[in-house]
């Protein structure tokens, strides 16, 4: 027995966000308009298993593929300092560590025998499998993903030489400036909070984790009751169902995941952090608290983002790629979790400008209150001469949405973040959201989160040569 949430849903309304492409409504909606499915191609179920494994079935017929993701509310939010960047060895385990077979093959090789792809990643929200093959295959695929996902064969003799892999992945990590002075800024925005934990953990918690903390920590958090499973591309909607059926309801439960986490915490002050690398370069990230995955400002959010640090004509390109030419490169990217929210703006730069820069991008966000951003904040013929940057926003937007639709496992990826951290009743249809924002609400929103002093300013600078 199953309980069925929807059947043949009229709508999807997807969009790209920044960073992610996130599901927004229930019903689905396309646009935020009601297309008839059976006109579009497009058609889709969402129901529950008696155990608890969410579901949900999209059919896109323009391509004979079947992209499959199952995902796990787990991720680095459920560490303690102790065993920080076990979630991640563990997807390291389930997908590169395991011995299982299928059809008595090794279950990699036999995935890629039939021209498949499959992968995973670890977030601080969830942990995500994810697998693409011909549609033909796809009984075979969901057997794959259940024998990842629930049949975990651990072989503690390798425990030692994953490590070394991740800590081969830390190392890159560290090299790389992009990614190493954002990862900074999210331990130093989130800190007070489980989200602080760095997504890999560090050469100290790495060493120290061992196989009975993995056991213990996957009997505990990878249950189908904390689970999601979305399934998008050429399928039968009833003959899919009944497979997820066959295969995926005598999965039991052991006691559920306790966790209660609080929300991420106010910041009180700001915070800075030079580190030294070998790079000709200095690079500036700027970090700001944002709105989480369930609050209605984070529509807002995502236009104002799209207005300063996207787009085709940002406006911190006019602030620090003007007259003084500040930096090189600026953008800005905003991320929602559970639990809140972040907001990156990252600048490439001389290394004498860095903080010169951080003062003028400081105080222009500090005027971004009493700034017109749309030509409707302008009276008769000055509406002509005026660029109108919500009108611009608004426009990329929607042309992302629709483009990203194309995209299968992607749409996968959006349906199970949105089945596993979705708290709201009705999102209602982004797009009209989007499409209603206004000038006032996008100062309002930039007031409120951009405009207080306590951020998090991460520089990174080449190393002093005479020390």
């Amino acid at each position: 027995m199953t309980i069925k949430l929807s059947r043949k849903l009229n709508s999807l309304l997807i969009i790209l966000g920044f960073g992610y492409l996130v599901v927004f409504s229930s019903p689905f909606t396309l646009g935020g308009r009601v297309v008839d499915s059976t006109k579009q191609n497009n058609q889709s179920a969402q129901f529950i298993l008696d155990n608890g494994l969410k579901v949900a079935l999209y059919r896109q017929g323009h391509l004979p593929l079947v992209h499959l993701v199952i995902g796990f509310n787990v991720g680095s939010k459920n560490e303690n300092p102790e065993i920080s960047g076990l979630t991640h060895l563990l997807e390291h385990y389930l997908l590169f560590r395991t011995n299982q077979k299928i059809n008595n093959k090794d279950i990699s090789l036999a995935i890629r025998e039939k021209g498949g792809y499959y992968n995973a990643h670890t977030g601080r929200d969830l942990l995500l499998i994810e697998m693409t093959l011909p549609s033909e295959n796809f009984l075979f695929a969901l057997q794959c993903v259940k024998q990842l996902a629930f049949n975990l064969d651990f072989n503690a003799s390798t425990l030692e030489e994953e490590k070394q892999v991740i800590l081969e992945e830390i190392g890159h990590l560290q090299d790389d400036p992009h990614r190493y002075g954002t990862s900074l800024t999210f331990q130093q925005l989130f800190r007070g909070h489980p989200y602080q934990q760095p997504i890999y953990g560090t050469p100290a918690t790495l060493a120290k984790i061992t196989k009975d903390q993995i056991k213990e920590f996957y009997q505990r958090y990878f249950s189908p009751q904390n689970a999601a499973l979305a399934a998008v591309g050429d399928i039968n909607l009833n003959e899919a169902e009944e497979k997820v059926k066959q295969l995926f309801s005598s999965l039991t439960n052991p006691s559920p995941p306790s966790d209660s986490l609080p929300p991420v915490p106010a910041r009180k002050e700001k915070s800075i952090i030079t580190k030294e690398m070998d790079v000709n370069q200095a690079y500036l990230f700027l970090g700001f608290l944002g709105p989480d995955y369930n609050h209605d400002d984070q529509y807002t959010i995502d236009v104002l983002t799209e207005i300063l640090g996207r787009g085709i004509n940002p406006l911190l390109n006019q602030v620090v790629r003007g007259r003084r030419e500040l930096a090189q490169s600026v953008s800005m990217n905003y991320t929602s979790l559970f639990y809140g929210g972040a907001l990156i703006i990252s600048l490439t730069l001389e290394p004498k400008k860095i903080n010169q820069a951080e003062k003028e991008v400081i105080r222009f966000l500090k005027t971004l209150r009493r700034q017109n951003f749309s030509k409707e904040d302008f009276y008769g013929e000055a509406q002509i001469y005026v660029y109108d940057f919500l009108e611009q926003a608004k426009n990329q937007i929607f042309f992302r949405t629709y483009q990203a639709q194309e995209n299968g496992l992607t749409l996968a990826q959006s349906l199970v973040r949105f089945l596993l951290l979705n708290r709201l009743k009705e999102r209602g249809s982004y797009l009209e959201k989007i499409d209603k924002i206004t000038s006032s609400d996008i100062r309002k929103v930039a007031g409120k989160y951009l405009s207080q002093g306590n951020y998090v300013a991460i520089k990174i600078i080449p190393f002093d040569k005479d020390k």
